[in-house]
C-alpha cells in the first residue's frame, strides 16, 4: 500500500521551501535574555570575583596624589626699546614673559635640579606591612582571610617624608650605593639587622657630585646598632631612631630606605602642568603628582620659590656685579686716600704752609679737573676693556656690572647689557642640549647674536671716544704743568700733593654715591611673579577608586556574558526550537522533555507524568496528518543514533494503544534494533525472519503487557537489511496489518545515516523526524530536511525530544496541572 497523493506532495514542496525569515531578520533578544538568566549563577560569581579583585586593588594600590597650586605672572613692558629690542630683553617683558616660555623654563632640568639642590630628597623612606603566613593554619583560615582583607592601616608601600620613623644621616666623605633598598629587619636573636642586595649597580660620589664606580653584584646582612656610623666599601651613614616604638614596629612591617642622588630624581619630578587659571587672565594653575604627599608638596612649593628667586635674581643681578665692583674700588681707595691724606698733613706741618697764591690756585683748580677727567675716562676704557673680555669668552655673563659705575650715563647699553645676561642665563637653563630641536631655544639663540654685534659697535665707538679725550686732556695738562714750573717751588710741590688728595677723596665721594645707588635699585626690585596659593592636595588620581569597581563590575558582567555568547555562536546544535525554525518550516508537533526514570513504554507507566501529557498532545496533532482515514501509518527517524527515536515510537505507540486503538510497533531498525530492550522481548524471532519466510506473521507477533498494543521485533540481524526493506515481502507485510490494526508505528533506522527509512516512508502516512535539544547538529538536520523534501515525504513533523528543562529554560514549560522538579534525560 502507498500513502501519497498531489495535494500531499503540494503541501511537502511548500512546507520544504519554506524559511522562517522573519525570525532571522532581527536578533531574537529574548532568547539571549533566557540565555543569561539561566547562567545566574556564572554572573554572580564573577562580578563577586571582579569586586574582590577590584577591593585588592584599591586596597593595595600605592596612591598617586594631585598637588595643586596657583601663580600670579605679572607682565612688565621696558618701554624705550623698539620692539625688536625688546623681543631680546629676556625674562621681563611681554613677549618673553609669556605663558609657554615659563612653562619650558620651569620643565628644565637645571630648573628641577635647582630646586631639589635645596631639599632633603636623597633618602626615601619606606614602608611595606608584613603578612607573615606561617602564623595561620587551617585552623584559622578565616582570621587570615580577615587579616589580609580587613586589617587597618597603610598597605602596599608606603613613602615617608616630614613624619619618619627613622633617620638616615649620610657620610658625605663616602660615596654610595644609588638605587638599593637597605632593608631594616630583626634577626632571629631579636637584633637589628642591615639587609641589601642588588645587581648592576652605580656607585656615587655625593660630594664630587658624580658616579665613580659600578657593582656587579651586592650583598649585605649585618648587625644594626642606631646611632652608630656603619660604614662598608660602598656606603656610609648612621640611623636613628625617631619614633620611640619603632623597635616594636619592625616586626609589623618591613622598613627600608634607597639613597638617590639629585640627577636621578629629575625624570621623578619632571610631570609638571601648567595651565591657565582663566582664559585671558595672568594667573596660572601648576600642578603635579606623586606617591608621597608630603614630598610632592614640598617640592611644588619649592620649585615655585626657586623659579620666582631666579627671576629677582636677573633683576639684581647688574645692581650685584656694581656693587661688588665699587666695593673692590673703595677698598683699593680707602688705602690710597689715607697714604695722600697723612703726606698732606706732614708736608703742611714742616714747611709751615696754609695758603697758596691766587695764580697758583688757578693752575691747581685746573689740573685737579683734568685729572679727575682723565681718571674717570681711565675708569670707562678699563670696563670696556674688561666688558670686551667677558663679551669674547662667552661663557657667563653673571660678571656684568652698570656702566653708570664708572660714570657712563648710556641708558641704551644698561638696557643692552641687560638683555645680554637675562638671554644669556635663559641659555644657560639648556646647558647640554644645544642639539635639541627647540624654537625657543634658537630664538634666544639669535637675540645673543644680535645683541653682541649691537654691542661689540657701541664698545668700539666708545673707545675711539675714550682715546681721543684722553689725548686732548693729556696735552692741556702738559702745557699748564709747564707753566706751573715757573711758580715757587714749596707751593708748586703743595699744590701737587693736595691735588692728588683732592682727587682721590673726591673719586672715593663719587664711588659710595654710586654704591648706594645701585643698593638702592636693588631694594626697588620685585620678582615678576608672585605665588597666590601655595601647594595643597588636590585629589587622588590613582587609584581610581570607582573607576576600578565599575571596571570590576563590568567584567563579572562581560566575561560569563562573552563566553555565553560565543559558546552559543560557535554552538553547532539545536539549542532552541527557533533554531529549527531557522532551518526549516517543518511543524514540531512535540515537545518532550529528558526523563529519568527506567526506560519502557512511559506513557503505559505513567499516564498521569508530565512527560505522558507532552505524547497526548503530539497525539492530537498526528490525527490532523490523517486526512480522514481511520487508519494511520506512523515512520519514526531522525538525522543519527542517540537523538531518541527509539523511545518516542515506543511511546507513540503506547499513546495511541492509551487511546483505544488498536496498535502494532515494528522494529525496523534492522541495523541497530532496540524495542526489544525496551519491551523486554526477545529478537530470535521478527521481521527479518518473516521476510525471509522463516516464521509466518503470526509467528513473530509477540503481544505486549499493555492493552491493544503488539510489537513486532527486527529479529537476527540480516547482512542485507535495505534489499530485505525493498522486497515484495514487505508490501504483503504492510497489507496485511493494516487490515488487523487501526494503527502501525514504523521504528526505523535514522535517514541521514542510511536509506531504510526512504524505503519505507511509501507505506506511511505520517512521518516523525526526531531532534534532540543539544544534541542534534543543525548541519544534520539542514541536511535530512533537504533529503525528506527531494523524497516527496508527506505529512511531515519535527518532534524536538530530551528538552532540559531549567528555572529559566528558553521556550518550554511543562506545568499544566503537573510539578516538574527533576531533570529528564532521554536517551
Amino acid at each position: 500500500m502507498y500513502h501519497s497523493n498531489n495535494h500531499n506532495r503540494s503541501i511537502a514542496d511548500d512546507v520544504f521551501s519554506l524559511r522562517n525569515v522573519s525570525k532571522t531578520e532581527k536578533p531574537n533578544i529574548k532568547k539571549w535574555i533566557y540565555l543569561f538568566l539561566n547562567k545566574w549563577m556564572w554572573f554572580v560569581c564573577f562580578i563577586f570575583i571582579g569586586l574582590l579583585t577590584a577591593f585588592l586593588i584599591n586596597k593595595y594600590t600605592t596612591p598617586v596624589y594631585k598637588i595643586n597650586s596657583t601663580v600670579l605672572i605679572k607682565s612688565e613692558s621696558k618701554g624705550q626699546l623698539s620692539d625688536e629690542m625688546a623681543m631680546m630683553s629676556g625674562f621681563s617683558t611681554p613677549d618673553m614673559q609669556n605663558f609657554e616660555n615659563q612653562v619650558i623654563l620651569l620643565k628644565t632640568e637645571s630648573q628641577i635640579l635647582q630646586t631639589l639642590e635645596q631639599l632633603d630628597f636623597n633618602v626615601s623612606y619606606f614602608s611595606r606591612k608584613n603578612i607573615d603566613i606561617e602564623e595561620y593554619s587551617a585552623d584559622n583560615i578565616f582570621d587570615a582571610i580577615n587579616a589580609f582583607l580587613f586589617s587597618t592601616g597603610q598597605h602596599g608601600t608606603h613613602e615617608f617624608y616630614l613624619d619618619k620613623p627613622f633617620k638616615v644621616i649620610l657620610d658625605p666623605t663616602q660615596p654610595q650605593l644609588i638605587d638599593v633598598e637597605f632593608h631594616i629587619k630583626k634577626g632571629e636573636d631579636g637584633q637589628l639587622r642591615l639587609v641589601a642586595k642588588g645587581e648592576d649597580l652605580v656607585v656615587h660620589s655625593f660630594l664630587k657630585d658624580e658616579d665613580v664606580d659600578e657593582v656587579n653584584d651586592f650583598n649585605l646582612d649585618e648587625k644594626l646598632e642606631l646611632g652608630k656610623v656603619i660604614v662598608g666599601k660602598n656606603f656610609g651613614f648612621s640611623i636613628e631612631s625617631l619614633w620611640p616604638d619603632f623597635l616594636q614596629l619592625v616586626d609589623e612591617n618591613d622598613f627600608f630606605f634607597v639613597i638617590r642622588d639629585n640627577k636621578r630624581m629629575i625624570e621623578d619630578f619632571k610631570e609638571i602642568d601648567v595651565s591657565y587659571a582663566a582664559k585671558g587672565a595672568s594667573i596660572a594653575n601648576m600642578s603635579t603628582t606623586g606617591t608621597c604627599l608630603e614630598k610632592s608638596i614640598a617640592f611644588l612649593n619649592k620649585l615655585m620659590e626657586v623659579w620666582i628667586q631666579d627671576g629677582l635674581d636677573q633683576k639684581n643681578l647688574i645692581a650685584n656685579n656694581t656693587i661688588s665692583f665699587i666695593d673692590q674700588q673703595l677698598y683699593g681707595l680707602g688705602d690710597t686716600l689715607g697714604r695722600v691724606g697723612a703726606k698732606l698733613q706732614r708736608f703742611r706741618t714742616s714747611n709751615k704752609v696754609v695758603m697758596p697764591t691766587v695764580q697758583v690756585e688757578a693752575a691747581y683748580t685746573r689740573l685737579q679737573e683734568i685729572d679727575a677727567e682723565l681718571l674717570k675716562l681711565e675708569m670707562q676704557a678699563s670696563y670696556f676693556k674688561r666688558l670686551k673680555g667677558y663679551l669674547n669668552k662667552r661663557e657667563d655673563y653673571n660678571n656684568l656690572i652698570s656702566p653708570a659705575s664708572v660714570g657712563l650715563e648710556q641708558t641704551v647699553l644698561s638696557e643692552y647689557i641687560t638683555q645680554l645676561a637675562t638671554v644669556r642665563s635663559a641659555l644657560f637653563q639648556y646647558k647640554g642640549k644645544e642639539k635639541l630641536n627647540n624654537p625657543y631655544l634658537e630664538k634666544l639663540e639669535r637675540q645673543e647674536a644680535t645683541l653682541l654685534a649691537t654691542l661689540y659697535e657701541n664698545i668700539n665707538s666708545q673707545q675711539e671716544y675714550i682715546s681721543h679725550q684722553q689725548s686732548v686732556l693729556n696735552k692741556q695738562k702738559t702745557s699748564i704743568s709747564r707753566e706751573q714750573n715757573l711758580l715757587p717751588g714749596k707751593e708748586q710741590q703743595f699744590m701737587n700733593i693736595k691735588r692728588n688728595f683732592d682727587l682721590t677723596n673726591n673719586l672715593y665721594t663719587m664711588l659710595l654715591e654710586k654704591r648706594v645707588e645701585a643698593q638702592i635699585q636693588k631694594a626697588s626690585n620685585l620678582p615678576d611673579n608672585e605665588i597666590i596659593e601655595r601647594a595643597y592636595f588636590k585629589e587622588i588620581i590613582e587609584p581610581k577608586t570607582v573607576l576600578i569597581f565599575q571596571l570590576g563590575t563590568l567584567f563579572g558582567v562581560l566575561l560569563p556574558a562573552l563566553f555565553i555568547f560565543l559558546k552559543e555562536f560557535f554552538n553547532n546544535k539545536i539549542q532552541t526550537k527557533e533554531d529549527i525554525e531557522e532551518i526549516t518550516s517543518v511543524p514540531i508537533i512535540g515537545n518532550i522533555a529528558l526523563s529519568k526514570k527506567d526506560a519502557g513504554v512511559l506513557t503505559q507507566m505513567y499516564p498521569r507524568d508530565p512527560i505522558t501529557e507532552a505524547f497526548r498532545a503530539m497525539r492530537t496533532r498526528m490525527d490532523y496528518f490523517k486526512n480522514g482515514s481511520d487508519k494511520q501509518t506512523i515512520l519514526v527517524t531522525s538525522s543519527t543514533a542517540g537523538e531518541g527515536k527509539s523511545f518516542c515510537a515506543v511511546n507513540i505507540a503506547g499513546i495511541l494503544a492509551l487511546a483505544g486503538r488498536k496498535t502494532i510497533l515494528l522494529g525496523f531498525d534492522l541495523r541497530k534494533p532496540q524495542l526489544g530492550e525496551y519491551l523486554n522481548m526477545s529478537d530470535e524471532s521478527g521481521i527479518t525472519s518473516y521476510l525471509i519466510g522463516t516464521n509466518n506473521l503470526d509467528e513473530v507477533i509477540h503481544p505486549t503487557e499493555y492493552k491493544n498494543l503488539d510489537c513486532i521485533v527486527s529479529g537476527p540481524l540480516p547482512p542485507n537489511p535495505a534489499e530485505l526493506i525493498d522486497s515484495k515481502q514487505t508490501r504483503i507485510l504492510f497489507e496485511e496489518l493494516e487490515k488487523r490494526y487501526d494503527c502501525i508505528v514504523i521504528d526505523t533506522s535514522p535517514v541521514g545515516i542510511v536509506t531504510d527509512a526512504l524505503l519505507l516512508s511509501p507505506y506511511a502516512n505520517t512521518t516523525i523526524f526526531v531532534v534532540r535539544h543539544q544534541f542534534t547538529h543543525k548541519s544534520f538536520l539542514e541536511h535530512n530536511m533537504k533529503l525528506l523534501g527531494e523524497a516527496k515525504i508527506n505529512n511531515l513533523g519535527l518532534v524536538l525530544n530530551g528538552i532540559k528543562t531549567a528555572r529559566y529554560g528558553y521556550g518550554y514549560s511543562y506545568v499544566y496541572g503537573y510539578s516538574l522538579n527533576k531533570e529528564y534525560i532521554n536517551s
